[in-house]
């Protein structure tokens, strides 16, 4: 059973099953596979660094909304400024959220559970790491005001009293955002303690 991470000097330190962590460091893999640039790197740094310059002529904001939540666009008011501003960071930006969530996957790795112990820059990884993951779940729950998350927990509890049936996938979906919320209030807490 999970118990919430704990400032230790400069260190945080939680408790976790192994599957626990299996479920988290499996919703980080996904979420970095869904943000990770769609360009490759070549291994150049040069190179790379160019091509994250953009070079496509007119990018546009992506389709699928939950990735729209995670690259918004820079201006609502300038669809110009916009494009452009996509055109010359959003491979920068995939790069980085990529390779935030990569940290946060490889420090759940090495735990050996139940013990989960970060350095500091670990447990930041994991806290953006973990709030890109949330944004996904909540777009595909549908969730954009604090009336909604309030919703989707009064319903799970309801689910997990027997009390009302959900859809197994979406009862599951519920049951992680719940998981990775409590879990980022914990690491950001931990961080937050002197």
């Amino acid at each position: 059973m999970a118990r919430a991470f704990r400032r230790k000097g400069g260190r945080l330190v939680g408790s976790f099953d192994a599957e626990e962590i299996s479920v988290v460091t499996h919703v980080l893999r996904l979420t970095r596979d869904f943000v990770a640039p769609e360009r490759p790197d070549s291994g150049d740094p040069f190179l790379d660094l160019v091509a994250g310059l953009g070079d496509e002529v007119d990018p546009t904001e992506p389709s699928d909304p939950a990735l729209a939540r995670l690259l918004p666009p820079a201006s609502r008011d300038d669809d110009e400024q916009a494009v452009e501003f996509r055109r010359l960071t959003e491979h920068g930006l995939r790069q980085r959220k990529a390779a935030t969530l990569a940290t946060a996957i490889a420090a759940l790795e090495a735990a050996e559970a139940p013990r989960v112990e970060l350095d500091l820059d670990q447990a930041r990884a994991l806290a953006v790491a973990l709030t890109d993951a949330r944004l996904i779940l909540g777009e595909r729950l549908g969730l954009r005001t604090d009336e909604d998350s309030e919703r989707l927990h009064e319903e799970l509890e309801q689910a997990l009293a027997g009390e009302v049936e959900l859809d197994p996938a979406l009862a599951q979906k519920m049951a992680y955002y719940d998981f990775l919320s409590w879990m980022q209030e914990s690491v950001t807490l931990g961080l937050m303690a002197r």
